[in-house]
């Protein structure tokens, strides 16, 4: 449960403010089933409730700035700029505080090309913040990073002794983030179609992402540790279908998987 209160100071500037509760419980349960070897039938079914972990009270409040002038198209911004910055302490079995830094920009050098940026930051602060129960953050969504996706990995190229990638590195209690992409109207520089977009709203789409998690025990290169950022480039399609969705299909390389090389990569929500 929360509140939460806006203050605008123009149309593109703005302060928010949120206040909460929440309450994480944890379960651990056995399950263990007997099968006749010979008919498969069922013989026997019984469960068992294992010691759990504590529960966790986490009351919360949050402070944002919030700036946005950017115009949107079919698929994402085209033109202007945004930030948000957000201050969260969180309360209560746990202490620590959460720090958000989003800043992106989206520049015209020539029309119709657009020059996309995006420079973000994610982490929990304090003795809390890198607890066990807290689920920690992960690099391999591909809004944030992509050609690392959870279902592009095999159990060979993860496993601990003979793999060819260390997916820990896709896991901790801080993020940062750094995208670039080019992008324009496909058919509208065909000279498909009028208008902007041509016959259909498709975006092309060349791209490079960066990306390091890190946490107490493994810190990020540049704090003297031992993680490095994970890499990647391509190219793909973003079209909006008739206002409903948006859908796109990237051909990535990601550059710090040995196992893997190009690849495609699908996806259901907007540019950055």
């Amino acid at each position: 449960m929360g509140g939460f209160a806006t203050y605008p100071f123009s149309p593109a500037q703005r302060v928010e403010f949120q206040g909460g509760y929440s309450y994480i419980q944890f379960s651990n349960s056995l399950y263990r089933t007997g099968y006749s070897y010979y008919t498969g039938r069922r013989l026997s079914y019984e469960d068992f409730d294992l010691p759990a972990a504590d529960g966790l009270h986490m009351p919360f409040v949050s402070a944002a700035l919030v700036y946005d002038t950017s115009l949107f198209g079919a698929t994402g911004p085209i033109i202007g700029q945004s930030y948000r910055f957000e201050v969260s302490p969180t309360f209560g079995t746990l202490n620590y505080t959460t720090l958000l830094a989003d800043f992106r920009k989206y520049v015209v050098p020539i029309k119709p090309f657009t020059l996309a940026f995006r420079v973000l930051h994610y982490g929990r602060y304090g003795a809390g913040g890198s607890d066990d129960r807290l689920y920690p953050m992960y690099l391999g969504y591909g809004t944030l990073i992509r050609g690392y996706e959870y279902n592009s990995f095999t159990a060979e190229e993860v496993d601990m002794k003979s793999g060819t990638f260390d997916y820990e590195r896709l896991f901790g209690s801080h993020i940062a983030v750094a995208n670039f992409e080019l992008r324009f109207p496909l058919f509208g520089v065909l000279g498909l179609g009028k208008g902007y977009y041509g016959v259909f709203p498709i975006d092309f789409i060349a791209f490079f992402d960066s990306a390091v998690a890190w946490d107490k025990e493994h810190k990020a290169w540049f704090l003297g540790g031992d993680r490095k950022p994970l890499s990647s480039y391509g190219i793909g399609l973003r079209a909006n279908v008739f206002g409903y969705f948006i859908v796109g299909c990237d051909y990535v390389k990601p550059l710090d998987r040995p196992g893997q090389g190009w690849h495609f990569a699908f996806s259901f929500w907007q540019g950055f």
